[in-house]
């Protein structure tokens, strides 16, 4: 009869701290702790190069006295650290958020090795009296209609027609709504500022992008003709040397422009697309615009079902969680302030601030409030069960992933396991919206 050696458990204890944490005291016994050494020793070894042993092969003994006792035992308590952490968090059922501050308090070679690991946990939550605040959010929603007025179809024709329009040029005087072409110089005390000239330049009368007056000054002159004129820069110029400025201003205008807008008629429609006549044109536009009023009045209802519930919750938001979120804000921000082409430097410059302050702000209310809506819609998924069909999700993903070739994104840059939990929670965020938006 043979006997089957039992190991040792690790012990661990668990302490709430305050700020959705927990402290993990975690005993490792010396027998496993041993195991952890033996194979911190064969890796240094595997490292290990010297003559009369081949690789791979230096014995323990020499491994030892060349890299030192101390080197080992360290390399060992890494990995009962991450072995120890990971069995502890997963045996006892401890929902960690974020990386855990490790505090090793014992570690010697032949003894047991004992460390605490501290992290944040999600916190518990109470949703107090949700119910009766989504009912009244509700029924103001419902009794809200969806409208879509002519006018409205009309200025959306409008558009199509100025955006397809021909460019031809005139021989008259300009007037407001024409597209110029001019030479100008800009001075200041009689001498040329810098980047204050331009030849060809392309500009829209009304548009309004050069400073106020100076296209006012461009009405009724014609192809061929110059004009001196001054005008103050803004108080508020972002060149602040010219800010309030009187400056004097040499112009021609090389040509005039107008746009040619086609008649909107049957034919104009048939030119946009698939549409056989005017009217299916503004009906395909009315769906259109329905759609996204439809869109934005959602949007507000599932803003004010969350707001409603956040007064009503009782949660103690983990700090690790703000970082994060802030951490999304401020990328939020970057690829914001990247579409206006500008860097993040420039614009915290430009606004007259910092980064720092700009998370401060946003600490005090904005990420907060994100976390806990964050925190309902996982809350509530967990209490309903809702979980998305695990093809609806195969097939959200592989539309992502589409997308991203389309754009030339390669496949190395995909984090797909990511991709997939994203688009999970979202799918299972959908449904908790759903289940909010029919509450009766």
């Amino acid at each position: 009869m043979t006997t089957k050696k039992i190991e040792k458990m690790n012990k661990v204890e668990i302490e709430k701290l305050a700020g959705s944490e927990v402290k993990l005291s975690i005993i490792i016994p010396k027998e496993t702790f041993n195991k952890h050494v033996e194979t911190a020793t064969k890796s240094l070894a595997s490292e290990m190069k010297m003559d009369g042993f081949r690789n791979g092969k230096v014995p323990k003994e020499v491994v030892e006295k060349t890299v030192g006792t101390e080197k080992i035992v360290y390399q060992a308590a890494e990995e009962a650290v991450r072995e120890g952490y990971v069995n502890a968090i997963l045996d006892n059922k401890i929902d960690a958020i974020g990386e855990p501050r490790i505090d090793i308090k014992k570690i010697a070679k032949g003894n047991d090795f004992e460390f605490t690991a501290t992290v944040g946990v999600l916190p518990e939550i109470e949703l107090g009296n949700w119910e009766k605040g989504a009912i009244k959010i509700n029924k103001k929603f419902s009794k809200e209609e969806i409208k879509v007025e002519e006018k409205e179809i009309d200025h959306e024709v409008k558009y199509l027609a100025e955006q397809r329009a021909k460019i031809v040029t005139v021989n008259r005087a300009v007037k407001k709504g024409d597209q110029v072409e001019i030479d100008f110089d800009v001075f200041l005390d009689n001498v040329a500022i810098e980047n204050g000239s331009a030849k060809k330049h392309v500009m829209l009368i009304g548009d309004g992008k050069f400073i106020p007056g100076f296209e006012d000054n461009l009405i009724g002159m014609k192809a061929g003709d110059e004009k001196d004129f001054k005008l103050a820069f803004p108080k508020e110029y972002h060149a602040k040397h010219l800010a309030g400025k009187e400056a004097e201003f040499k112009v021609k205008l090389n040509l005039v422009q107008e746009k040619e807008i086609a008649k909107i008629d049957d034919d104009f429609a048939k030119s946009i697309g698939e549409f056989k006549s005017l009217k299916s044109l503004k009906e395909n536009i009315e769906k259109g615009i329905s759609q996204e009023k439809k869109r934005k009045n959602d949007d507000e209802h599932k803003k004010e079902l969350i707001e409603s519930i956040i007064e009503t919750m009782k949660v103690e938001v983990p700090e690790v969680l703000l970082e994060r979120e802030m951490d999304i804000m401020m990328g939020e921000l970057e690829a914001d302030i990247s579409r206006m082409g500008i860097d993040k430097e420039g614009y915290f410059k430009q606004v007259k601030t910092t980064e720092e302050k700009v998370k401060e702000g946003w600490k005090e209310n904005a990420a907060p409030k994100r976390v806990k809506a964050a925190l309902i819609l996982q809350e509530i998924a967990k209490q309903e069960k809702f979980v998305p069909d695990t093809k609806e999700i195969e097939e959200k993903v592989n539309q992502t992933l589409e997308y991203y070739q389309t754009i030339g994104t390669t496949d190395d840059k995909i984090d797909t396991h990511r991709l997939y939990e994203a688009t999970k929670g979202s799918l299972a965020n959908e449904m908790v919206f759903k289940f909010l938006m029919e509450v009766k």
